[in-house]
């Protein structure tokens, strides 16, 4: 009889519990660590600790899997908050493992890039973060680098679909970006980011090469003003805006030459096709 495959989540939120169904579904072991364990998917094994409290892990005792996944939130929005949660709960959390996996996925984000002049971006471009945030995420990229085990960093673009509709609610009250200047984004769908975690995963269970770092965007990078545009027509309302300036890091294009060359077909390829289920589901949420 095959020996039990085995996956461990750190920081089982909502993309690792859609990762965790998958690999359930395949009959694996599938262990989610998290401050509170209540919102788990259900047979995910729960590990109840705080990675930023050192004791709380160690409570947990020795941690082990084939394939480890690690998506951190940090409690609060802080310098503090981010430096606690990339550094101290990372190393908190490589350290309570007994043996490296077959592979140490990283989900990390673009915000390592502060490039602003619109220019195309892929894993080769400089990482100069000029913020808190992209600091600390490249710091823990680092990290993980120094383990040398096999591992992957993956920098997703700005993460969208069901139960974010933040970007509707600017569009709806006449929030949208300012005509000029124009201002670049890059977007992934939930579902996708999901999905590249398991092709990754499965990949490696195929001994295929993996890449140290990748960059987890959809095809078409796009102006805010472009997505914002389209929602307003799909929508119905006036694109209206009342200013501001867009609270966004650096204006750049991202390449996922390197997800594509991997063998991964994004299920939402665009914006608008991803856009579509979100308008779906808000349509739904006013009809109750």
């Amino acid at each position: 009889m095959a020996e039990q495959k085995s996956l461990l989540i750190v920081g089982c939120g909502d993309i690792g519990n859609g990762l965790a169904d998958i690999y359930l579904a395949r009959d694996w072991q599938v262990d989610g660590l998290r401050r509170n364990t209540d919102k788990l998917a259900m047979g995910v094994t729960a590990l109840a600790a705080d990675v930023c409290d050192p004791q709380s892990v160690a409570r947990l005792g020795s941690l082990r899997a084939d394939y480890v996944v690690i998506t951190l939130t940090p409690a609060s929005q802080g310098a503090e908050g981010y430096r606690k949660v990339f550094e101290d709960g990372l190393n908190n959390v490589l350290a309570a493992m007994i043996a490296p996996p077959k592979l140490l996925l990283f989900v990390s984000s673009t915000g390592v890039y502060a490039q602003a002049n619109h220019e195309w971006i892929d894993e080769q471009s400089a990482t100069e973060p000029d913020r808190f945030s992209g600091q600390n995420l490249l710091k823990a990229e680092q990290i993980i680098a120094a383990t040398q085990w096999p591992h992957t960093n993956i920098r997703f673009g700005g993460i969208y679909g069901s139960g974010r509709l933040q970007m509707l609610s600017k569009v709806l009250e006449g929030d949208c970006a300012p005509a000029e200047p124009l201002h670049y984004t890059n977007r992934i769908h939930r579902d996708d980011c999901v999905g590249f975690l398991s092709h990754l995963i499965d990949n490696a269970e195929a001994a295929q090469a993996i890449q140290p770092c990748y960059l987890g965007v959809d095809d078409e990078p796009a102006s805010i003003q472009d997505v914002q545009s389209w929602l307003a027509d799909e929508l119905n309302v006036v694109y209206a805006s009342k200013g501001q300036p867009v609270a966004r890091t650096g204006s750049k294009r991202c390449s996922n030459t390197l997800l594509r060359e991997s063998g991964y077909q994004l299920k939402f390829p665009t914006f608008r096709q991803g856009f579509v289920t979100v308008l779906e589901e808000w349509r739904k949420s006013e009809e109750k």
